[in-house]
């Protein structure tokens, strides 16, 4: 089965997360200018980047290095068009996080909004941890359920309804469990929310080293 991420256009994925009864690409836009802002991070990975929303918060002077892994090719020529004479040193990568070849260089910083309810979570985690440099940080946003609301709320885009079947929102208690597996030490979290009763959450994981000082180690303000 083709995976439904591959048959949505980047144009009606854009639209639907900026309408006002969504403001999902809002929310995780505030979110990431904040993150960036407290822990300034020598370099930074954001997996399921689409078309790069947030992008344009990384700041060059200290984000020396930005890394966007997404599983559609179309998302990240978009993504390339718009920033790749912005962001120096941009490393775009398409691929399937749940790969057994899945990596790339270590960072000190994965932002990972909204992906882990479309994988197998513990395979994707474990990929991910690989590439995060000792002391580095894992920051995840979850989608928490409500009775209010469908997980996907229905809107004219209706391309974004092929992510039903495949949508599996994912516990924040047990997902906080396996970071614990793959040696990521919960610092804090947070709420953020939603339109329709819908909510966030953001949980913030630092990944366990016996280094003094890690070698891409995270500025935290």
């Amino acid at each position: 089965m083709k995976n439904p991420w591959l048959q949505i256009p980047a144009c009606d994925y854009e639209a639907h997360m900026a309408l006002p009864e969504v403001a999902q690409t809002q929310a995780l836009s505030k979110l990431m200018a904040s993150v960036l802002k407290e822990y300034t991070p020598a370099s930074l990975a954001v997996i399921g980047c689409t078309t790069g929303s947030g992008f344009e918060h990384i700041d060059h002077a200290h984000t020396h290095r930005a890394v966007g892994v997404d599983v559609n090719a179309a998302y990240l020529a978009v993504l390339k068009e718009r920033f790749s004479d912005k962001i120096p040193h941009l490393e775009l990568i398409e691929a399937d996080i749940t790969a057994p070849d899945f990596e790339f260089n270590p960072v000190s910083m994965v932002f990972a909004a909204l992906v882990f309810e479309y994988v197998n979570v513990e395979v994707a985690l474990g990929n991910i941890a690989r590439c995060l440099a000792p002391g580095a940080v894992l920051v995840v946003v979850l989608q928490l359920p409500t009775p209010e609301s469908a997980p996907v709320t229905a809107t004219r885009y209706k391309s974004l309804e092929l992510l039903a079947p495949i949508l599996n929102l994912v516990s924040p208690s047990e997902f906080s469990r396996m970071c614990n597996t793959f040696g990521l030490q919960q610092i804090k979290t947070d709420s953020i929310p939603l339109k329709k009763g819908k909510a966030f959450f953001v949980g913030f994981y630092r990944k366990n080293t016996e280094l003094s000082v890690p070698p891409d180690r995270l500025r935290s303000r």
